[in-house]
């Protein structure tokens, strides 16, 4: 293993390197503006692409645009292109999806790697439609938080790029959660579509680091990621020369990066961005985070007025469609407001903070793991009303029956935060030593 870890490293920093003395600038240069290191590696290869609207260089070139001018001078041709969630446009809802087309601009064929056709999961690429690629470039958009399906796009790509001995490249970007750390870590029983790999919820992790831990730990696990049994099996194995990460220059963890282009539909602001890990664990509640509002992840409503703190807001029916609770309402609530959205720390706090609300107004807590299947029934009497979706969500069981016993005794804020926070202490310290190791950028 620390061969093989060494091995990556090693490769990884030597492609950083590469054009060190090319520009003594200390502008970022994300991974898809260092033409001079990639297009050398891609001489003669069919080239698919993984990108979407987030998928700009450093002036706002598209990825596809940027990559097709560049063919002639690297002689590699542009075959493919491949869609996450929210589309090659992004502007699909969360848990949508393209269909396979042809991009009208390009006449490119767009291969969906999300949701599923007739029945077949599309995550993993068939043997068939990689056929006319020989190198896989991924350069979308992450925002350093595991339940943001980028990554697992990525690491599924990954795994049929393994099987039908393909390459992969990442086109490295800032993590605009900077280098932070936070939450449980995942539990085997956990795993789903929002989540794959043993980190913690917010990871503190560029893609191109974590693909490289994903590689160098043996996380790839063929169809069946619900095994992690499976790590480390050689047959699974990405060989480390089938991996290139193209880094960054000029980019330090700790340097505030605002996003030149949402991401994804509801994460419009820098704050919403910083929010997101914190506010994304309301999916599981009856509490809207404002989704079908002006300001989606950036406040927070239920429709009782004694839970106004500072706004009241309505929401657009239309997300009733989409399996989210209390479109169509008025409800009242929190909106969030920082005046310099990097100082903001995503934590527990504000999920803690309306569950002791909802005691003080002696309204029911969570419903058990069977009514599940009937949530939106609940919306109105019950907080916590996807229990199976919080632990998806946060990583663990553990915390829904931490927070229900310890909140019996416990009802100061900051006191039972803590309490829950020690609970994931020693799994979060033994997250940063590995961490550390993957770590490309100070």
């Amino acid at each position: 293993m620390k061969i093989w870890f060494k091995t990556i490293f090693i490769l990884i920093i030597s492609i950083g390197l590469l054009a060190c003395n090319s520009d003594e600038s200390n502008q970022l240069q994300l991974g898809v503006d260092r033409q001079d290191i990639y297009g050398p590696l891609l001489a003669g290869k069919n080239v698919g692409l993984m990108v979407n609207q987030s998928s700009l260089d450093s002036k706002g070139m598209h990825t596809i645009d940027k990559l097709v001018a560049l063919e002639s001078k690297y002689n590699f041709k542009v075959t493919t292109l491949f869609a996450v969630e929210h589309g090659i446009r992004g502007d699909k809802e969360a848990g949508e999806g393209d269909n396979d087309h042809i991009d009208d601009k390009t006449g490119l064929p767009i291969i969906s790697v999300y949701g599923s056709d007739n029945g077949r999961p599309r995550a993993r690429p068939t043997e068939d439609q990689l056929s006319n690629v020989d190198i896989v470039i991924y350069d979308l958009q992450d925002v350093g938080v595991r339940f943001f399906t980028y990554t697992i796009s990525m690491h599924r790509m990954m795994e049929s790029i393994q099987a039908y001995g393909k390459a992969f490249m990442v086109f490295d970007r800032p993590n605009p959660n900077g280098d932070y750390v936070y939450g449980p870590l995942l539990e085997e029983e956990n795993v789903s579509g929002i989540g794959i790999h043993p980190i913690p919820m917010v990871h503190g992790l560029t893609s191109g680091e974590l693909a490289t831990m994903i590689v160098g730990q043996g996380w790839l696990t063929g169809v069946d990621e619900y095994r992690w049994s499976l790590f480390g099996a050689e047959q699974y194995r990405l060989p480390v020369e089938k991996l290139h990460v193209i880094t960054m220059k000029n980019y330090t963890h700790q340097q505030p990066y605002s996003l030149p282009i949402n991401p994804s539909p509801n994460l419009a602001t820098d704050l919403a961005i910083r929010l997101y890990p914190a506010l994304g664990l309301f999916e599981a509640t009856s509490v809207n985070m404002g989704r079908g509002s002006s300001f989606p992840h950036e406040q927070l409503g239920f429709p009782d007025p004694s839970f106004y703190i500072n706004t009241q807001y309505h929401i657009d029916p239309s997300i009733t469609a989409y399996g989210w609770p209390q479109g169509g309402k008025t409800v009242y609530g929190e909106r969030f407001n920082y005046a310099n959205p990097q100082h903001y720390r995503a934590s527990i706090k504000e999920f803690v903070r309306w569950w002791l609300a909802f005691q003080h107004n002696a309204k029911s807590l969570a419903v058990a793991y069977d009514q599940e299947a009937n949530y939106l029934d609940y919306q109105e009497s019950h907080f916590v009303i996807r229990p199976a979706w919080l632990a998806k969500l946060i990583g663990t069981k553990s915390f829904l029956a931490d927070l229900q016993s310890y909140s019996k005794e416990v009802t100061e804020l900051e006191s039972l935060v803590k309490k829950l926070e020690l609970r994931w202490k020693k799994d979060l310290d033994d997250y940063r030593y590995l961490y550390n190791k993957y770590k490309i950028y100070l």
